[in-house]
Order: structure tokens, then sequence, then C-alpha cells
């Protein structure tokens, strides 16, 4: 496990297994620290097998912003061009409405389970 020094510093945990990979946001996801959230999706792409993809583990996540909304818009496109499918998991009330609002929910959550989604 990854432990921000600062605590506005997200920590992401990457996890691979034989259902794919998963990549755990903790803290706040805003324009402070969303560069370094593309930096570890960026491994966990690298790292993940196209025939699971990655998940993105929303459960820890204290804030997000436009930016990270954006961050996550990016994680999703990289992934595609890579042939891996992205999806938040363990989504909370507050992203799932963000998400709604913005008219990317089922964009960024397709192929999750029900039970997935928080």
């Amino acid at each position: 496990m990854t432990t921000p020094s600062d605590p506005r510093r997200p920590a992401a945990e990457n996890h691979g297994g034989t259902s794919g990979s998963t990549l755990a946001l903790i803290g706040d996801l805003d324009y402070a620290t969303s560069g370094d959230l593309l930096t570890r999706a960026a491994q966990a792409l690298a790292a993940a097998d196209g025939a699971h993809g990655l998940a993105v583990d929303c459960h820890r996540l204290a804030f997000i912003d436009s930016v990270g909304l954006s961050s996550l818009l990016q994680i999703h496109q990289d992934g595609a061009a890579r042939g891996i499918v992205v999806r938040l998991v363990r989504i909370g009330p507050r992203l799932r409405r963000l998400l709604e609002l913005t008219g990317t929910y089922d964009h960024l959550t397709a192929g999750a389970p029900r039970s997935e989604h928080g």
C-alpha cells in the first residue's frame, strides 16, 4: 500500500490477479493530484491483461473535481486504445451523482456487475 505524505494527495494501489487488475483510488482526485493518478494508471494499463481489463476501485475516493473526472475519462480512453476494458467499481453516491449529471456513468461503468457499483 502506498501511504501519501500529503493527506490531499491520493494513493493508488495496483493489484493484479486472475480476474484482472485493480487500481484502487484513495483520497482526493483533483487538479493537484491527477497527474500522479495518470502515471499510476499508465503503469497499471501496461501490466493489465487485455482479456480481463482494469477495474478502478473508487470506494475510498474522498473527493473528485472536473479535472479528476477528466483523468478518469482519459484512463478509459487509454485503456480502449490498448484493447483493455477499464471500468469504475465500488462507486459511492456522490461520485455516482457526478457521473450521472455529466452523462458519463454508463460509459465509465459499462461491464461492471451491479454489485460493484457501490
